[in-house]
């Protein structure tokens, strides 16, 4: 970890891959290296209807979840400014993750406060020796990513993804990978797979105070 700490991560999960898609789960950590991650309630955003069974059954989060467990879109893009304001957010897939990001934001009628970078070249500027070429850099990545994905536990969702990248950024400059991509014991899950925790319902829609 460098004298500004962690480089920050993001990974969302949506409705679809489709512009009428958006975001129902965002996950992120910190300058601490802390995962957050919040499930989001479409039903305030009356654009939000859009529904695919097909990714469904790829991030498991179904609409009964989401209107148990989701907070409200204002809440969540509070937390992301709050932790992320101003800052480089490192993801996979830039092009989706900020798209879907953006659509949040914009729906609300708020600018984006950070702007978004791939992985890669965060890794680069880590993996790359003095003499090497781009390819040979990129060689050494995808032999880290082989053997981060194989002490991973292969469950997909948003707060999983970003322990993932979290891990890739730790090994790639010394550090151990760890179980569980260093995110806390599981919680029971449904079956499903996702987070059985519930919200309580006077929490649902809480705004943060201004």
């Amino acid at each position: 970890m460098g004298a500004t700490g962690f480089p920050c991560f993001l990974d969302v999960e949506a409705t679809g891959f489709g512009p009428e898609s958006y975001p129902i789960e965002i996950a992120w950590s910190d300058e601490a290296g802390e995962i957050h991650r919040c499930l989001i309630d479409p039903s305030p955003i009356a654009a939000w209807s859009f529904w695919s069974d097909e990714a469904e059954r790829v991030h498991g989060i179904d609409r009964e979840r989401l209107k148990r467990n989701g907070w409200a879109p204002d809440y969540v893009a509070t937390r992301l400014t709050d932790d992320l304001g101003g800052k480089t957010i490192y993801t996979d897939a830039p092009d989706y993750d900020g798209r879907w990001v953006g659509l949040l934001f914009s729906a609300l009628g708020l600018p984006l406060p950070f702007r978004f970078d791939h992985i890669d070249e965060l890794l680069l500027t880590t993996l790359r020796k003095p003499d090497d070429a781009v390819w040979q850099a990129m060689v050494r990545i995808d032999t880290l990513k082989r053997e981060v994905a194989a002490v991973s536990s292969g469950k997909h969702s948003a707060g999983y993804d970003v322990g993932y990248l979290l891990q890739l950024w730790r090994r790639a400059n010394g550090g151990e990978v760890k179980m569980n991509h260093g995110i806390g014991p599981l919680p029971e899950t449904t079956a499903t797979g996702t987070f059985a925790r519930v919200k309580p319902i006077s929490e649902r829609h809480l705004r943060p105070k201004a």
